[in-house]
Parts: C-alpha cells; sequence; structure tokens
C-alpha cells in the first residue's frame, strides 16, 4: 500500500512518485487493510516517497491528523493493521534512528534498499534524489542494526554502476550485518526501464547479471536469504537454481513501483517450481530463523502466532492434496 506518491527525490528511472501532495487517511488505510484480508493477506506492505516531513503542505495534514511526524503516521497504520492480524512491513525509505524507534514496536520486520554505493550511479539515477545518497543509506541500515530490527535490503543493478561497484554494495552490507545480524535477506533487483523517465531507453539487465551476483551474496552473507523479485526476470527457475531462495511477496495488488510487470499468478507458479523439484512455500514477512532468535516486538506476537497457525493450516491441506 502507498500512502503517498509524493516524493522528496526524483529519480531518473521512476514512474511512482507525484507531484500531488496527497497522503492517505487512516480511515481509507483501514479499508485497504480489511480488504487485503478479504484476499487472504498476511503482510502489509507499507511504501510510499521520501522526505515527506519536508513538504510544508503534508506536515499541515499531519498536524491536522494528530501526528508530529510521517513516522508516527506510518507507526499508528501499522498498529492498527496489527490489531486486524495484518503483519506490517514497513519501507519509506532513509530514516534516522528516532523514526526508526517509532516504527519498531508495529513492524514484524523492515526495509530499504541501499541501491548502489557507486559515484557514477549516484549521479546518473540519483543526482536529484538527496535521500538517497549512499552514506545516509547506509546509515540508516546501521542504525536500524542497532535497534535491533530484522531487515530485508538489497541493490539495484543497471543503473550506471560498474560490475565491481555491485559487489562493493554487497560488502557494505555484509560488513554492517556482521556487526549487527539484522540483514535476514538481499534483493538482487534488475532495473526495469519506465516509459517518460530519463532512464526509459536504458537496457534491462539479463538473468546473467542478477545470477553473477548470487553467489557473492553467500560469500559474503552466509546464511541471509537471496530474493529475485519474480516478475523482473525472465528465468525465476535458473535463478532459482543458481542459489536464490525467495521470491518476495506476490501481491494481490499491481507493483506499482513497475506496472508494466504483472505479478506471476501463485496458482501457476507452483507448479512450474514442482516441475524442478522446488516447493513453494508460505514465509511471514519477518523470517522463522528471525522468530526464533526473539526479533518479533511483543505488540506484533498475537498477530504472528495467528499467521503462523495459519500458515500450518495451508501447509496441512496441501499436503493432503498432494
Amino acid at each position: 500500500m502507498a500512502t503517498t506518491l509524493w516524493c522528496v527525490n526524483r529519480c531518473a528511472y521512476c514512474s511512482f512518485r507525484s507531484d500531488a501532495p496527497i497522503m492517505m487517511p487512516l480511515e481509507e488505510c483501514e479499508r485497504i487493510g480489511r480488504a487485503a484480508i478479504g484476499e487472504g493477506a498476511i503482510e502489509a506492505l507499507i511504501m510510499t516517497g521520501e522526505g515527506i516531513d519536508r513538504h510544508r503542505g503534508l506536515r499541515g495534514q499531519l498536524a491536522e491528523w494528530g501526528f508530529g511526524s510521517y513516522a508516527a503516521y506510518i507507526a499508528e497504520i501499522c498498529r492498527r493493521y496489527l490489531d486486524m492480524g495484518l503483519l506490517p512491513h514497513t519501507n519509506i525509505g532513509t530514516l534516522e534512528e528516532w523514526e526508526l524507534e517509532l516504527l519498531q514496536p508495529y513492524n514484524v520486520s523492515m526495509g530499504m534498499m541501499v541501491e548502489t554505493v557507486s559515484p557514477e550511479a549516484t549521479h546518473i539515477a540519483h543526482r536529484a534524489a538527496p535521500t538517497k545518497a549512499p552514506e545516509l543509506r547506509l546509515a540508516s541500515l546501521e542504525a536500524a542494526g542497532r535497534l535491533g530490527i530484522a531487515f530485508t535490503t538489497g541493490i539495484l543493478i543497471g543503473i550506471g554502476e560498474k560490475p565491481a561497484e555491485r559487489i562493493e554494495a554487497l560488502e557494505a552490507i555484509a560488513n554492517l550485518h556482521a556487526r549487527y545480524g539484522h540483514i535476514q535477506e538481499v534483493i538482487l533487483q534488475p532495473l526495469n526501464p519506465q516509459e517518460g523517465t530519463p532512464m526509459a531507453r536504458w537496457m534491462r539487465p539479463g538473468d546473467e547479471e542478477i545470477a553473477e551476483l548470487i553467489p557473492e551474496v553467500r560469500r559474503l552473507m552466509p546464511g541471509v536469504h537471496v530474493q529475485v523479485p519474480p516478475n523482473l526476470v525472465d528465468d525465476l527457475p535458473s535463478l532459482l537454481e543458481a542459489g536464490a531462495d525467495d521470491i518476495g511477496g506476490v501481491a494481490h495488488e499491481p507493483d506499482y513501483i513497475n506496472p508494466d510487470r504483472p505479478w506471476p499468478k501463485v496458482a501457476s507458479l507452483g507448479p512450474q517450481l514442482l516441475r524442478k523439484n522446488m516447493t513453494l512455500r508460505v514465509r511471514m514477512p519477518i523470517y522463522d530463523e528471525f522468530i526464533d532468535a526473539g526479533w518479533c516486538p511483543p505488540a506484533a506476537s498475537a498477530a504472528l502466532g495467528s499467521q503462523l497457525a495459519r500458515r500450518g493450516e495451508i501447509e496441512a491441506e496441501s499436503m493432503e492434496v498432494s
């Protein structure tokens, strides 16, 4: 769910942002949450533009609603979703430690793509994106580690970085994970050029460029899961055979960031993978090993317990059918 499309950044590949400073009221967020539950959703992925507190009009709207910051507003949305039984995973970009602290109690996990540490790629893709400076992204990732937040991050491939700089970005993530142990998953996401953006005519990276990075993640961060977005690659089974082990969340809503690349249907994806001797399995937004290690915030434990029980029922039904 995208709470606002306004963003302080103007990334050269993005067709998601809007100049309209419109923010979703809490009542509409609740309606979307209830509809998602009706569709069988487990996770509430909270997305947004970045730097919302920098917009005077949006700050005023937040104040009218009784919130001193955008993070406080998002925390209230997450609290309401937990009450419904949904598991919030907030991914709203670069955040300071105090913002992460506000959100932590009501999120089973959080996320933010580092994207790149390449000076050239930053100049090309993020020249007009102040919150995408690599040092800010890494500082936010480190703050999440200090707070003990189970975290998903990753890199964006094909925005002007050299192959060696992709490894450098993974090394920067690995260095923080070695210190805090908080990275549960690394996403290897290829650029998907969008019409109407400055990078519309750039070439989409091939699967082989992703495949080359999978063993690097395994080498640098043993035990950390590797995700490849199933709608942004051409041969998902081959990338799973190469060592990726996660396909992210397949949502009932469209992929708002990549509207031209629809999600695969679970009903067809399962049999496709089964032909390769792979089993599609439901996971929580916080991985089982992080659950076992006590990373889930207390306020989220009831909702998580309910969803874990539901997963057990789904798996039992699947075994009976097979």
